[in-house]
């Protein structure tokens, strides 16, 4: 029953955070605007796609957003930890290669390995497995073992946990692993400035876990330009789509909990 449940609220999940996409809703409520026979109601409709639309993709709206959720942690850890733990969701195997390739986020993954070269975590837990519904056979924390074997980090120093397809599974199996090895302090938790706060809410019951930010997708300074103020931008709009996502997380989280 439990891993019935489990695998609905993975589902679930999917589900809603593809329902949560401000494009989703900007083409859902045009698309109602073209099928609205009532004038006044065609408009209004029109107007609120405009808005969600303007408000998603505005570079000064959305980095204001981000400067106020992204997670303030040091970025420069002040002792050595027993472990850093980097939270996946920054790459996977290559289908046809077979070759590790990386993401966007993978600056968590570039960080611990200079924390690790710099003696300031002394082995790396790599905690992912397969985020997706339909292909659970591409385990993230395997693709990423084999990189860094080739890139000889020695095995020793290497943990896997390939089990967790979400924030709250990465924290119950990483957590798991380490009370196996008899490992309950010194622990560096590493992810994106954006995700941190809602994997805060996942590991936050352990004590002395500490956390690194890294890759923020904030602007430390405002820009306060006409371009950045008034015209739509890409990169805003795909920025509010992960702000959103983490927001929804954030709130999920928090009433699970």
């Amino acid at each position: 029953m439990a891993y019935l449940q489990t695998k609905m609220f993975f589902i679930l999940s999917k589900i809603l955070l593809f329902l949560i996409k401000p494009l989703f809703w900007v083409v859902f409520i045009l698309l109602r605007s073209i099928f609205t026979k009532d004038e006044l109601k065609r408009k209004r409709r029109l107007i609120i796609a405009t808005l969600i639309l303007f408000i998603c993709s505005n570079g000064f709206l959305v980095n204001e957003a981000l400067k106020t959720y992204e997670s303030k942690d040091t970025l420069q850890p002040d002792s050595v930890y027993n472990v850093g733990i980097v939270l996946g969701g920054f790459s996977t195997r290559h289908l046809n290669t077979g070759q590790t390739v990386f993401f966007e986020s993978s600056d968590r993954f570039l960080q611990a390995l200079k924390l690790y070269n710099q003696g300031k975590i002394k082995r790396i837990l790599i905690s992912s497995g397969s985020a997706s519904v339909m292909n659970q056979s591409v385990k993230e924390a395997d693709a990423v073992r084999d990189y860094l074997l080739s890139i000889h980090v020695p095995d020793s120093v290497i943990i896997v946990e390939n089990r967790s397809r979400n924030t709250s599974e990465n924290a119950k199996y990483s957590l798991a692993i380490l009370d196996s090895m008899e490992i309950k302090s010194g622990i560096l938790i590493i992810s994106s400035a954006w995700h941190l706060p809602r994997a805060k809410l996942c590991f936050n019951k352990r004590d002395s876990i500490a956390y690194f930010a890294t890759n923020y997708y904030s602007k430390p300074i405002r820009d306060y330009s006409p371009d950045n103020l008034l015209v739509p931008s890409a990169e805003a709009l795909a920025k509010s789509e992960y702000l959103i996502k983490e927001w929804f997380g954030y709130l999920v989280y928090w009433l699970k909990e």
